[in-house]
């Protein structure tokens, strides 16, 4: 088997019909960073301890620094990135990647690793506290984590657009999985960021909660039902869109363009089923679509490969913007 490219399509009568987002949903005003509220320290360019990254190291050894960067949350605690940066003088294109469900925080170091191979700075997060088998986590925590997730994430790229070696006109963001889902928040909601790649993403939060395979999700799911008495799915989909419809990727469909995204996804996948990709794809207008010949827990062998297709796609997303100047005030790396 072999994977399927989607190139982008006109819209059609097809894509979704919910309306754009309204006052008060993230694409409203955030809590600006000051560049004073940041703590940077230098650290081991691995941050994470596994043998996938330090063979990617091993056999492609790419000179960056990096820094743990730490400031005040959006809604509380403090949140944390890692910017890496490679070496020389100059500007770079930057890419804003987020960290999947659960776990370690191996894939989206890995990205990031895969992303300064390829000549692009990376500010990676890390993940806020969300236990879906915690019996305390309910829908309204579970949408909380998210939006904390991008408000996060726009005060980091406050942070991106004063410092010295990031291009401020040259944003990305991308993710693999909820960390595709909350790459496209970003993107839809901060007009800072020009576009970005999205692996193993879907749209209808909602729906997805229902149709997952993932054992915190279906854990999460039965919690729900039981405790609202919902007995069917569209009784679950109709109860939750209430409350994760503000953090749902169809919500902000229609404020992308197109030619700005790609995709990528397995057709096997029940942890991401492939028919909310497919819905995905349609509401944002029909990108580039990768669709890979695996489930979502096979993506290994095709990562590099995907991430090196999202690489592509950044330098033709930015191959019509010149690197502009270093923004002002300058900030220490």
């Amino acid at each position: 088997m072999s994977c399927t490219v989607t190139p982008q399509v006109p819209p059609s009568a097809e894509r979704d019909s919910r309306p754009g987002p309204g006052p008060g949903t993230l694409a409203g005003p955030h809590n600006p960073l000051e560049p004073g509220e940041v703590s940077l320290e230098r650290e081991p360019r691995t941050v994470e301890q596994s043998w996938l990254l330090d063979l990617y190291s091993f056999f492609h050894a790419k000179d960056y620094t990096q820094s743990r960067l730490v400031f005040r949350g959006a809604q509380r605690g403090q949140a944390v990135a890692h910017l890496l940066l490679p070496d020389g003088d100059g500007i770079h294109a930057t890419v804003v990647v987020f960290p999947i469900l659960a776990g370690s925080h191996v894939v989206s170091e890995a990205l990031a690793k895969a992303l300064i191979s390829h000549g692009y700075a990376v500010a990676r997060m890390e993940r806020p506290e969300l236990d879906l088998e915690d019996p305390s986590v309910g829908a309204r925590e579970f949408s909380q984590a998210i939006r904390g997730a991008v408000h996060d994430a726009r005060r980091l790229v406050d942070f991106l657009t004063r410092h010295p070696r990031v291009d401020a006109g040259r944003l990305a963001s991308a993710g693999v999985s909820l960390g595709g889902i909350q790459a496209l928040l970003l993107a839809a909601t901060d007009p800072r960021i020009r576009g970005g790649f999205f692996i193993m993403a879907g749209g209808g939060l909602a729906e997805i909660l229902w149709d997952s395979s993932e054992k915190p999700v279906r854990a999460f799911r039965e919690r729900l039902r039981a405790n609202r008495g919902l007995e069917t799915r569209a009784d679950f989909v109709a109860s939750l869109r209430q409350e994760t419809g503000d953090v749902d990727p169809l919500t902000y469909g229609g404020s992308l363009d197109p030619s700005r995204i790609l995709l990528a996804s397995g057709r096997f996948d029940r942890v991401m089923p492939p028919a909310r990709t497919k819905e995905l794809w349609r509401a944002l207008g029909r990108p580039r679509w990768i669709r890979l010949p695996i489930g979502h827990y096979q993506l290994a062998p095709f990562f590099w490969w995907t991430v090196g297709r999202g690489a592509d796609h950044l330098e033709r997303l930015f191959a019509s913007t010149p690197a502009a100047e270093a923004a002002a005030p300058a900030l220490a790396n």
